[in-house]
């Protein structure tokens, strides 16, 4: 069973979170933080995040915001079953690698980044608890997105290290072929530069340019991650054969 997980289950986690975004950018009605009259979704413009909303940020005749349900529950749903199917492919990971504790470790780090993705999809980012207070005004109690925001940042934050981990098991390995790990090195670069960019970098709110960066890096770390795990899979699977 096992062996099936290692050679298989990243691939449908990839398929699915690839099918479930364009399925999701597809019927996002459209608006960006800068722009809310722009139809559709914009790639370099509009977060990975925002097909995560219930209303999108394009408004109607009479300014009211545009329901964005039908994208909200395909993302939803398809980075709630990605994040599982990794969360149980990385429980698995070190039945395959000689160093077993340093594995453990590892996907340690790497299964509470994949719970962060799961949360990540069912904390939608534009809905607010609210209500009555003495006087019997509507106020805002607390805001989803504060989750929202923290437990997708975490993914790249627990990420990392696992990336740094499994680098060096691969490049250690007797089972795997060096080549093969070539997804994790190119990540734990690409995330360690992702992590400066969330850190020291521009807010999006700040400027177009600010917005345009922090999306478009978003989109490379994500992709990287994923299609890195996918790598380490095909790996396993050659060496299983």
């Amino acid at each position: 069973m096992k062996k099936y997980i290692l050679n298989y289950l990243p691939f449908y986690g990839v398929t699915i979170f690839v099918i479930s975004n364009a399925i999701a950018m597809y019927y996002y009605p459209g608006g960006s933080i800068f722009d809310n009259e722009k139809i559709g979704y914009d790639f370099f413009r509009n977060f990975l995040s925002q097909l995560g909303r219930t209303k999108a940020y394009i408004t109607d005749i009479n300014g009211n915001q545009i329901s964005n349900l039908v994208s909200f529950r395909v993302w939803s749903t398809g980075m709630a079953t990605t994040g599982v199917i990794f969360c149980i492919y990385y429980f698995c990971l070190p039945s395959f690698f000689e160093n077993k504790k340093l594995s453990i470790f590892g996907s340690f780090f790497a299964a509470i980044a994949a719970i962060c993705f799961v949360l990540t999809g069912i904390t939608p980012g534009d809905v607010t608890i609210h209500a009555f207070d003495q006087q019997g005004k509507l106020i805002n109690v607390f805001s989803i997105y504060k989750i929202h925001v923290f437990v997708a940042n975490n993914i790249f934050y627990f990420a990392f290290p696992s990336a740094i981990i499994y680098s060096y098991l691969i490049y250690k390995s007797n089972q795997i072929k060096n080549v093969y790990g070539l997804g994790y090195y190119t990540f734990s670069v690409l995330i360690f530069s992702y992590i400066l960019i969330l850190i020291y970098g521009p807010s999006p709110i700040e400027s177009e340019f600010a917005m345009i960066l922090q999306v478009t890096s978003q989109k490379i770390i994500a992709l990287s991650w994923v299609l890195s795990t996918l790598i380490l899979s095909i790996g396993i699977k050659s060496a299983n054969h």
